[in-house]
């Protein structure tokens, strides 16, 4: 959306007393099960990449004072994102149920961005069009910049919020990639600008017509399954065969007690046969995934490049105001005055003056 602002955002203070800290390993059942809980809105990642972001130290966990086992929440983020060393991304924002609406996402975010290098001066995130979560982003002064379509099976639109680290920064430019590859939904998708005048709540995916790579003239094609004969279930149990008339190859048949025996032949020798090998089958090659046309890759570009073109000139003004300041406020003496102080996170960090 693309307006003016004057809304004067005031600190975000939380209502219960917070405490941030980097995760350990200890943390993942935590974070598992309130990510089993709220998976529709922030999507699923498996226990190894748990892991990996904390062996990284992109896991923050909010505790309460003195008591850094009882969790209030977790975020995942990086200082940067698709290359870009400005531009950073929050992957995953939870909130412990009860604790929500009492300003610990806001904590959260607060300590992200203090955490960042100096050189990342923008933060990003996806979030689905359809959930409350949109309002929070709002609410700490993250803008719309653009959206995609989401995974083909749940049909969603994304938004991508984009917010400036430093509250008084007007000079870094705003950026959104035209394309975005695999992921999480495991599917190529184009970028496109939200227009100017158009609320994020109204904007609305489109279906985009895919290069045929395979040239086999559909996008794919199913093999039909192969089911066995007779009915499905249990495998029955295999019938005792036939005793031929006479005795089985190397064998002699005696009497004992009136039955017939049979046991070896005295001097026999097998014959020896050589095991028939199965030829070997090629493995059935996976078709490649479809691919978007050229020509809509190069005008997705084009659009991304003079739609930001505008923005960035001042031509059209994205709205930065939200309700509550989580920004790297940095006044004239160099400090930056959005740390929490003795008694919540590090004292106030000494910083370079804003560029």
């Amino acid at each position: 959306m693309l307006s003016t602002s004057t809304h004067q955002s005031i600190l975000p203070v939380p209502e219960a007393a917070v405490r941030i800290r980097p995760a350990t390993v200890d943390d993942i059942a935590f974070m598992d099960s309130l990510q089993k809980g709220t998976t529709k809105q922030v999507g699923y990642f498996p226990t190894g990449q748990f892991k990996g972001y904390i062996e990284q130290g992109a896991v923050l966990i909010a505790h309460e004072p003195g008591r850094p086992d009882e969790r209030l929440g977790y975020v995942i983020s990086k200082d940067r994102y698709l290359k870009r060393d400005e531009l950073g991304v929050i992957y995953q924002l939870n909130v412990a149920p009860g604790m929500q609406r009492k300003l610990v996402g806001a904590t959260l975010i607060r300590s992200v961005f203090e955490r960042s290098a100096y050189g990342c001066r923008l933060y990003c995130c996806w979030c689905a069009q359809d959930i409350a979560a949109n309002h929070f982003w709002e609410s700490l002064g993250f803008v719309p910049v653009a959206f995609r379509a989401g995974s083909s099976g749940k049909k969603r639109v994304h938004i991508f919020w984009q917010r400036r680290i430093d509250s008084n920064d007007t000079a870094t430019r705003w950026w959104y990639p035209f394309q975005t590859n695999g992921g999480a939904m495991n599917q190529d998708r184009l970028v496109f600008p939200i227009p100017p005048g158009v609320d994020w709540r109204d904007v609305t995916a489109m279906a985009m017509v895919t290069e045929d790579v395979a040239g086999t003239g559909t996008l794919s094609d199913a093999q039909p399954m192969q089911l066995p004969a007779g009915p499905i279930g249990r495998k029955p149990k295999a019938k005792a065969a036939k005793v031929a008339d006479g005795p089985p190859a190397g064998k002699v048949g005696i009497f004992i007690g009136g039955k017939i025996r049979y046991v070896d032949r005295p001097g026999y020798v097998p014959p020896t046969f050589e095991p028939v090998k199965k030829p070997r089958t090629a493995k059935p090659t996976k078709p490649p995934a479809p691919k978007f046309d050229p020509k809509h890759l190069v005008a997705a570009r084009e659009l991304r490049d003079r739609y930001l073109e505008n923005v960035n000139d001042g031509c059209w003004v994205l709205s930065s105001g939200g309700k509550y300041e989580v920004g790297r406020a940095i006044g004239a003496d160099g400090i930056s005055n959005t740390s929490d102080s003795a008694e919540g996170l590090a004292a106030p960090r000494k910083r370079l003056p804003a560029a």
